[in-house]
């Protein structure tokens, strides 16, 4: 019954617009008229025409115009009327058409600051951000999973291997790893700026290690007791993490949690910068960088068979 009524109220108001507008038409061209005959008989007044006729045509342009602008006004707000606008805003709205809502709404605002509606449409701008902001993020991430479906087989950077026996066997636990050595820099009390290569070893996402390479050579750094390192993290937005690892063999192993925050980072790929510090011995310093650490997602998902 309410969307009957509706299109009733619609139907009136489309016939009450051509009316006003076939109406604004009539006068116009009457308005027209008088004004060419007023001018004519202003020429022709000096040959004796009568001035009660110039008189007469003048109150009718005066009373002409006065109903044009009746007319324009009627029409201004078959157009612009509240309801009209209302109306128009909750349609857009339902139709996720924003932008339009968002125009309707500051008309509302121009033509009609008194309507009760203006504070209430102040909560749905709100609302409208919102869901423009999901719907961006929606957007993006769909977007993200495109391309990455599209380098399905692309793991960038990244390869997955598998861990060996005791015999050189390949077993069925895999790892990430980089294909290539990453380069850097190391310092201590016996050097400055010296070669660094860099290994990653990523079993799953609660258990990433590092092994260091010093002098760039085939020998990791290695531990007889236990060491604790300071490790600095930067993402590719510029985010810093503060982190630590412990070696207890050969490399570089974080704590569940840290290497959860580490896999995130690798997640979004991009530059990530590392600094990596022994804590007992501050003097020993190790720099790097990931130029583009990009599909580690598809190396991820490649390892976990998905």
């Amino acid at each position: 019954m309410v969307i009957q009524k509706q299109f009733i109220y619609g139907q009136q108001e489309v016939i009450n617009l051509k009316s006003n507008i076939n109406k604004l038409k009539t006068y116009t061209m009457k308005l027209n008229t008088i004004i060419y005959s007023i001018f004519v008989m202003a020429i022709l007044s000096s040959c004796g025409v009568p001035q009660e006729d110039f008189d007469k045509l003048q109150n009718e342009k005066k009373e002409l115009i006065k109903e044009n602008e009746r007319l324009l006004t009627e029409l201004d707000d078959c157009k612009n009327g509240a309801e009209k606008i209302v109306a128009e805003v909750e349609k857009a709205y339902s139709k996720k058409k924003y932008a339009i809502a968002r125009q309707k709404i500051n008309l509302l605002s121009e033509k009609h600051p008194e309507s009760l509606k203006n504070s209430e449409f102040k909560s749905l701008l709100k609302n409208i951000e919102k869901e423009e902001l999901a719907e961006k993020k929606r957007k993006e991430a769909e977007e993200k999973e495109r391309i990455r479906l599209a380098n399905i087989n692309n793991t960038g950077m990244w390869s997955v291997s598998h861990y060996v026996d005791d015999f050189g066997e390949p077993t069925k636990k895999g790892y990430i790893t980089n294909s290539s050595d990453i380069s850097g820099l190391f310092s201590n009390t016996a050097t400055q700026n010296s070669a660094l290569n860099v290994r990653f070893l990523i079993s799953n996402s609660s258990s990433i290690s590092i092994k260091l390479f010093e002098y760039a050579g085939n020998n990791p750094v290695k531990a007889y007791s236990s060491e604790s390192y300071r490790v600095l993290v930067q993402d590719r937005d510029g985010k810093r993490l503060k982190l630590t690892a412990t070696n207890y063999s050969d490399r570089l192993s974080f704590s569940k949690t840290d290497s959860r925050k580490v896999h995130n980072v690798l997640m979004k790929g991009g530059q990530i910068k590392f600094k990596i510090y022994e804590i007992d011995t501050p003097t020993t310093e190790y720099d790097f960088t990931i130029s583009k650490a990009d599909w580690y997602e598809n190396a991820y998902r490649k390892l976990k068979g998905n």
